[in-house]
């Protein structure tokens, strides 16, 4: 019983240290890592003295931590799952596709490269062998971006170099485990994995084997998400039971990288989630886990950082020297691969390019943090392995941890600023003044009713507006959006803010109303807007928002098979996906329209609005129009998936009405229940679509398998789409491209 009450004891001494360091790294603005590396260092520096004063306070609370009874991995058991998990949970999958080929060559190639160069340069310094020394570059190749992350989003580092830092942060762990891996069985002669070409196969088949593992053990659960009923309890739970089941299988019994099938089950559930969650409960899915993967990333590495001296015991002046070595051998291995082998990417055009920089930020913020110190702490009590080289890798990679958090984390926020990274573009300089300049008026009407409703002399409310417009710095200084940005920039910036909302809306129209995969085509179709329109810009995004009416060779099968062979399930399907399609396009475009309105108009202006409302009922008339079509050709069946999806907003609508009742005492919780079981009863019984057979009886059907129209247009296109596409130089035409008409006309 004693030694659960310390372990509760010490696990609530823990949490309270985090929450210390975390106000204090905010308020001193440095690394919460750095923070906790200083104090578990001075915890585990100072035992000995502690112990001598207050044995009994040492043996209970602090020899667990110094000396735990845990297996050295074990840290990577209890706490690596759920950080990664939680890395490729929050990830935006679909904006870092673009940037997939040189995410994968800082994730995978760089930790190769490093581990390379490492080797090479410390065996030259230390006469050690090389296979050791290999070794060591492995465990210190692994970066810690979440201080590094940290520190760019307060300067507000552009977010391409965000997306590049995570994603290296999702797979580098995964190689460097790998290779560390694959590097002891080669030193200790276990097995097959003894030889070089032993080692390389099965360093491929766990990093195969992973992602298939993973992506299905993802994809699994996210298809059981929305059978949960819509408990967000149950849902978060689902997934926080995921992460060690799928580790401990992929690594006991597949023979895996349980790293790499934890971080695609991450990928899947991240890309999956939100078209089946609702956002709220998908909102509150990551809040927990964002809660649960904080404190065990800060609880990790304290636990790591207790050990560090003890890990130093026996350090001498030529580890110093060695430690500079690795520090120079581990900076060059990674400029070799930022300012060599990143270029290639670009030259083979399979990524844009990526300025010097970028190049340098990524460079600096390579800080290492618990993965390294946990796997030198694997090495160090590896009796299978030699001393000499257990206590060589031990001392060198704590040593390197330290050096990447005093040093580097230190000094990258000066770094950054000195690059210019934390200045704004010109195009987000531009909306930021225009935003400021809006707020500032709003504020001001504001100030000036509340005075006039407590009767406050008005000269205080014009100090006070005076005093806020001055406090952000707007003052008086001549700006002038419209000459500030581009037509053409302001269109494209205008389309990639309505594909993001669209984006954002479309999740909403989940829990069965619209097919989850319908809602994942949508949302597929709006990154390809997005990408669309800042390469094309409204051209592109035109084409990009047309493609997915394009009748599909599924559709066409499903009809040809209804028509000849009497088969009607394809076709049912085919049409009530492309009738849910339609729907909620038609209702997404209709609330775009009206965000445009309110939101957008006071900061484009309101020509630049009314060309966005342009694109945006050309894309509304071509919905109509399908809609249309589905009407003429599939009457009866297109009116009873109408009477279904109605009955299916009745049914949420009312759903929504009574439990606001309920939240404000009308009626009881009692009579809530019975009422929502009648409706959930109800709602199960809509979610069936209705067959096609017996409502199309009295219909011949098309005579030809609809599609696109001579001119190349999906039937419904709009007459200016239309003319973009036939006359593509037709954007280079200036303010022709802006409002859709020719000069003059």
């Amino acid at each position: 019983m004693s030694i659960i009450v310390d372990i509760l004891i010490l696990a609530g001494a823990l949490l309270a240290i985090v929450a210390v360091v975390q106000v204090a790294a905010a308020r001193l603005v440095l690394p919460e890592s750095t923070l906790l590396s200083a104090i578990g260092i001075a915890i585990g520096a100072g035992y000995v003295a502690i112990d001598a004063a207050h044995p009994d306070f040492a043996r209970h609370f602090l020899h667990p931590l110094i000396d735990p009874a845990l297996p050295p991995e074990a840290y990577l058991w209890i706490f690596l799952p759920p950080l990664l998990f939680h890395a490729a949970l929050t990830a935006d999958v679909r904006s870092m596709l673009p940037d997939a080929a040189p995410i994968l060559l800082l994730a995978v190639v760089a930790v190769v490269v490093a581990t390379g160069v490492i080797g090479v340069a410390t065996a030259a310094a230390s006469g050690m062998p090389l296979a050791v020394c290999l070794l060591l570059g492995a465990v210190v190749a692994t970066t810690d971006p979440a201080a590094v992350i940290a520190i760019f989003r307060d300067v507000g580092a552009p977010a391409r170099l965000i997306r590049l830092v995570e994603g290296e942060s999702l797979l580098n762990d995964a190689a460097a485990i790998a290779i560390v891996g694959v590097l002891v069985a080669m030193l200790t002669g276990h097995g097959a994995q003894a030889t070089l070409a032993a080692g390389l196969r099965e360093l491929a088949w766990s990093f195969i084997g992973g992602v298939l593992c993973g992506v299905l053990a993802g994809r699994l659960v996210s298809d059981l998400l929305p059978r949960l009923a819509g408990l967000p309890m149950a849902e978060s739970a689902l997934t926080l039971a995921l992460p060690y089941p799928l580790y401990l299988l992929a690594e006991q019994l597949l023979g895996v990288s349980g790293v790499v099938a934890v971080v695609c089950a991450g990928l899947m559930v991240s890309a999956l989630g939100p078209t089946r969650l609702t956002p709220p409960n998908w909102r509150h899915l990551r809040m927990i886990w964002e809660q649960f993967a904080g404190i065990a990333g800060a609880v990790v590495f304290l636990l790591a950082a207790v050990r560090v001296p003890s890990m130093l015991a026996g350090v001498t002046r030529h580890h110093g020297w060695l430690l500079l070595a690795l520090v120079i051998a581990a900076l060059a291995a990674r400029l070799v691969t930022l300012f060599g082998l990143l270029p290639l990417l670009s030259w083979l055009r399979l990524s844009a390019p990526i300025n010097g920089a970028f190049k340098l930020a990524i460079a600096w913020g390579g800080l290492r943090g618990a993965v390294t110190l946990v796997l030198a702490l694997g090495i160090a009590e590896n009796t299978d392995l030699p001393y000499e080289a257990r206590h060589f890798v031990a001392i060198l990679a704590t040593g390197f941890v330290l050096v990447s958090l005093l040093l580097n984390g230190t000094t990258l926020r000066g770094l950054i600023h000195r690059l210019g990274l934390d200045q704004l573009s010109p195009q987000d300089r531009a909306l930021q003044q225009q935003a400021i300049r809006l707020s500032t008026e709003e504020v001001e009407a504001m100030l000036t009713r509340v005075a006039d409703s407590f009767d406050l002399p008005p000269a205080a409310a014009r100090d006070a507006a005076q005093k806020y417009r001055h406090g952000i710095e707007l003052g008086s200084a001549e700006f002038d959006f419209d000459t500030a940005l581009p037509e053409r920039v302001r269109l494209t910036i205008g389309l990639v803010t309505l594909a993001t909302r669209e984006r954002e809306l479309i999740p909403e129209y989940g829990e069965g109303v619209i097919s989850v995969a319908n809602l994942d085509a949508m949302m597929r179709n709006t990154t390809q807007m997005i990408d669309a329109a800042r390469e094309q810009g409204r051209i592109g995004y035109n084409r990009a928002a047309r493609h997915i009416l394009d009748y599909h060779v599924g559709f066409r099968v499903a009809l040809f098979l209804h028509r000849r062979l009497g088969i009607d399930r394809a076709l049912a399907r085919a049409l009530a996906d492309r009738f849910e399609l339609l729907i909620c396009r038609q209702t997404v475009l209709d609330r775009l329209r009206r965000y445009n309105r309110s939101m957008l108009t006071p900061v484009f202006g309101a020509r630049m609005a009314t060309v966005l409302d342009g694109v945006l009922e050309d894309r509304s008339r071509a919905a109509e129009e399908g809609l249309a079509e589905m009407r003429v050709k599939f009457g009866d069946y297109t009116v009873a998936l109408e009477r279904r999806l109605l009955m299916l907003f009745a049914l949420r609508k009312g759903r929504l009405s009574l439990e606001t009742m309920r939240e404000e005492a009308v009626i009881s919780k009692e009579a809530f229940n019975q009422i929502a079981q009648v409706i959930q009863q109800a709602w199960q019984a809509n979610l069936v679509r209705p067959p096609l057979r017996g409502v199309t009886d009295n219909q011949s059907g098309p005579a030809t398998p609809p599609g696109p129209q001579p001119s190349g247009r999906v039937l419904g296109a709009g007459p200016r789409d239309g003319r973009h596409d036939a006359d593509p130089e037709h954007d280079q035409a200036g303010n022709a491209d802006i409002d859709g008409r020719e000069p003059g006309r």
